[in-house]
């Protein structure tokens, strides 16, 4: 059911992701949530000895194809210089580019760039700094989903406007959202980081 690919390689959006209030970015069919590639590659390296255990040798190799070919196109496609992409709307136009307007960063798709083993060390840590830089509020003592809410913009990605500008899904601190920054800071060896975002949470 996930492994169905938009015009990027990535897995297809439908009426949303994790973030649920995301329910138009993909409303038509063609958009793409470049987080859900990354979950998607960790989950099928992860599914695929259990495959193996029961015998499904060639389920097991097809599984690991995809989430190497998943990771290579989220390289080829969804980074942005400093970060990567959060998702594709239908038209392509993408979401979480240095260029949007809103929701310029997201936090899941750098979390997740290190909770999948994305293979560029230098680009992972790139979109660390980022997220330290412009999600970290030490002095609110809170960490943002996503920089700058949708308020205002043209594009619609569903619900999430909904929300006041700063709370909850539109760029409010999400803890198990938060969690995962956390998670990945440590898993990257940044320790010192990893342990001023849980003081903050």
């Amino acid at each position: 059911r996930a492994m169905q690919w938009g015009g990027h390689g990535l897995p297809k959006m439908g009426g949303g992701d994790w973030n649920d209030g995301y329910n138009l970015v993909g409303a038509k069919g063609q958009g793409e949530s470049v987080w859900l590639a990354m979950f998607l590659a960790m989950v099928l390296e992860r599914f695929a000895p259990v495959c193996e255990g029961r015998g499904e040798a060639d389920r097991a190799d097809r599984y690991r194809r995809e989430a190497k070919r998943l990771k290579k196109a989220v390289d080829e496609t969804a980074w942005d210089g400093e970060w990567y992409l959060r998702a594709f709307y239908d038209d392509g136009t993408p979401m979480g580019s240095r260029q949007s307007d809103e929701c310029r960063l997201d936090s899941l798709s750098q979390s997740f760039a290190v909770l999948c083993g994305m293979p560029d060390k230098e680009r992972r840590n790139r979109a660390l700094d980022a997220c330290m830089r412009l999600l970290v509020d030490e002095q609110g003592r809170y960490i943002r989903l996503f920089y700058p809410p949708f308020d205002q913009s043209v594009k619609n990605p569903g619900y999430v406007k909904a929300y006041p500008a700063g709370l909850r899904e539109n760029g409010g601190q999400y803890t198990h959202g938060a969690c995962w920054l956390t998670m990945a800071m440590l898993r990257e060896g940044r320790v010192e980081d990893g342990y001023r975002l849980l003081e903050i949470l």
